[in-house]
């Protein structure tokens, strides 16, 4: 359809039916000999007529900048950075709760940051931040929540280093980027497949049997599981985002 509008919210799944999108759907989740040919862009808003997602360039300050500040043994910081990593395999909210966990656990190594280090964490967020605040203003309200905390914490970051709290400036700018890598393609999608699978529950066994749309919405679930795991956000996006359409899912 040409000239539509984006949407950022979901219609039910008779209304899909209605707008002649039923095939859509199959088609967005065809096997891998039909997959889609997706544009890939540098930066920028992706997936914007389904759940926007950000792709910002610029690089971000992570764990790592500040297990390495302090003295923490190579098992400890391999422990952590572990940790810190399996934590983006989840959802926002499942993946916050883990990372307040490690970044306690991270404050009880006697972390010394220095000032160099503190000052290009938080330059390095500033940037990304500008970055993405390039992309235009009408960014929807799962974007714009993030990109408020991020700056947010990075004002508490500078307010840090003005005291020359040089380890809480570090967090703070640490904790911008990451509410920056939640808007993120990755980020997005699996949201979006967490919202569905939350919905769905366990599949029913031999002798159930479940209605066609729930039955779809199952499958490009999976699919979507499958595209995240290859690396293929944007297609994971278009995959989750018709699943919960589905399922009349409704996210904030």
């Amino acid at each position: 359809m040409k000239n539509a509008q984006p949407r950022f919210g979901f219609e039910s799944a008779g209304a899909l039916r209605r707008l002649g999108l039923a095939g859509a759907i199959v088609a967005v989740a065809a096997p891998a000999a039909c997959r889609e040919s997706l544009t890939q862009v540098d930066s920028g808003v992706v997936a914007p007529a389904l759940r926007p997602a950000l792709k910002i360039a610029r690089p971000l300050p992570g764990l790592a900048d500040i297990v390495r500040a302090g003295r923490p043994s190579r098992e400890e910081e391999a422990t952590l950075l572990a940790r810190w990593r399996d934590s983006w395999d989840h959802g926002a909210a499942t993946g916050r709760i883990l990372r307040e966990e490690i970044y306690l656990a991270a404050g009880s190594l006697a972390v010394t940051a220095d000032s160099a280090a503190a000052r290009s964490a938080a330059v390095a967020v500033r940037e990304a931040l500008a970055e993405a605040r390039s992309f235009g203003r009408s960014l929807p309200p799962h974007l714009t929540r993030a990109l408020a905390e991020a700056e947010r914490l990075l004002n508490e970051a500078d307010r840090a280093i003005s005291a020359e709290d040089w380890n809480a400036a570090v967090f703070g700018a640490v904790g911008a980027a990451d509410a920056l890598r939640e808007t993120s393609p990755g980020a997005v999608a699996l949201a979006l497949v967490e919202a569905a699978e939350d919905v769905l529950g366990p599949a029913p066994g031999d002798g159930g049997g479940e209605p066609v749309d729930r039955v779809r919405a199952r499958r490009l679930a999976w699919w979507a599981r499958l595209a995240i795991n290859a690396g293929g956000h944007e297609l994971a996006i278009q995959r989750g985002y018709y699943a919960c359409l589905l399922l009349g899912v409704e996210l904030p």
